[in-house]
């Protein structure tokens, strides 16, 4: 019932706007990476526990250094090596599955001693942060 329609006409940048739209030279510059957050298993416990909404958005999907003491070494139902931080209380932990099966750093670890980890926040998993593919730093 209606058309509209158009003879090539665009519209014209202010010429104000079109100083802004310039690009400089160095655009192709590279960027230094930003720096990985670092945080140590209780406090992303912590995190999880007070607002997990707001947890999720500052952790999950992101890169994270995470540091703590080891509370378990087990495998998943997978087969993948799981590192379970300890995060204060006895039932309080930071599941960490290590990016590969067979790890040999994974021999190395053992309940008590502190490990950093770079990992991928992957959520929590009823009031458990969970993080996956895993190094050991």
């Amino acid at each position: 019932m209606f058309a509209v329609a158009t003879a090539g006409v665009q519209p014209q940048a202010h010429p104000e706007e079109a100083k802004a739209v310039k690009v400089s030279p160095d655009r192709h510059r590279s960027v230094a990476p930003a720096r990985t957050p670092e945080v140590s298993a209780s406090d992303l416990w912590m995190s999880y526990s007070r607002d997990p909404a707001a947890a999720d958005l500052l952790y999950r999907e992101h890169p994270l250094l995470v540091t703590g003491d080891v509370h378990a070494l087990e495998r998943n139902y997978e087969g993948g090596m799981v590192v379970r931080l300890s995060a204060g209380n006895g039932f309080d932990t930071v599941n960490a599955t290590l990016a590969t099966r067979n790890d040999p750093v994974a021999g190395t670890l053992a309940k008590g001693v502190a490990v950093s980890l770079l990992c991928v926040g992957r959520g929590a998993l009823m009031g458990a942060p969970l993080l996956g593919s895993c190094f050991v730093r």
